[in-house]
């Protein structure tokens, strides 16, 4: 009857973990951690998440599904290199009830937290991703306005950006304190050298909100012979949805929008100029 001989096997498996030791110890072996496998929904006062692009943020009212999403993640070693790549990066702000305030940003295959990056497991973190875009593409989603929109013009298939002018606004602080800002700017008249012009054929222009407003609520102009004049008296513009109606020759617009500020998610009124000449 043969001997079996176990030191080869014993000598195997003490190779083995030494290899393993030394891997981990060189960081080629990441330990796996799940940040967020005991958060709960209750835990969190506030939410909202920002996409990057559109630039666009949610709140987020339900925070059930959120915590169910964050339970799942799973880190690995930490990796900055996160700073090398392009894409779409969704963060997450979020305040616990204990005061703590932390940022989460889906950046597959990183995750980072409170700006520190980490390797990630690729499902868990496209499943927030994917979460994130759901939540901005519902119907009537809670965008943040933390200021007022940008303005873009658009006729004949160009486009010129309108120069912010004044407004008064409301945003919220993610401990829910409400926010004033009040702001006021020269006469669009005075305005001439902040402005291009924008040359069409059309005898309309689409007003183009980076956010919707709640309406429109009044439109007026200038003849461009003004110029410098801002005592100069003002022509009332015709408003059809978000399109206007063009003067001809050259004029300096101005159109006054409005944000409900109900819901906690800022809002308020704002004034924008623009010159358009018309042929």
């Amino acid at each position: 009857m043969k001997k079996r001989i176990w030191i080869p096997a014993v000598l195997c498996l003490l190779l083995s973990g030494i290899a393993v030791f030394a891997a981990v110890r060189n960081g080629r072996v990441p330990s796996v951690q799940r940040p967020y496998r005991d958060l709960r929904a209750s835990e969190i006062t506030f939410a909202a998440v920002r996409l990057t692009p559109p630039d666009k943020t949610v709140r987020i009212v339900e925070c059930r599904e959120l915590a169910d999403y964050l339970k799942e993640v799973v880190i690995y070693q930490r990796d900055n290199s996160y700073k090398e790549y392009s894409g779409q990066a969704v963060t997450f702000m979020l305040t616990l009830e204990d005061g703590t305030q932390t940022e989460i940003m889906a950046y597959n295959p990183f995750l980072v937290i409170d700006g520190v990056g980490y390797k990630t497991r690729y499902e868990p973190c496209e499943a927030l991703s994917n979460y994130a875009n759901r939540l901005l593409n519902e119907e009537n989603a809670p965008v943040i306005l933390d200021e007022p929109p940008a303005l873009a013009v658009v006729s004949a298939e160009t486009s010129a950006g309108a120069l912010l002018g004044t407004y008064s606004w409301q945003s919220s602080s993610h401990d829910g304190e409400v926010l004033g800002m009040e702001a006021d700017s020269a006469h669009p008249l005075d305005c001439r050298e902040q402005m291009v012009c924008l040359d069409t054929t059309e005898e309309t222009a689409l007003l183009q909100f980076q956010e919707p407003p709640d309406g429109v609520v009044n439109v007026r102009c200038w003849s461009d012979a003004h110029w410098s004049k801002p005592s100069a008296e003002s022509e009332a513009v015709t408003v059809r949805g978000d399109e206007i109606q063009l003067k001809k020759g050259g004029y300096i617009y101005e159109v006054l929008a409005e944000w409900d500020t109900k819901g906690g998610c800022g809002g308020g009124t704002a004034s924008y100029s623009f010159y358009i000449k018309y042929e």
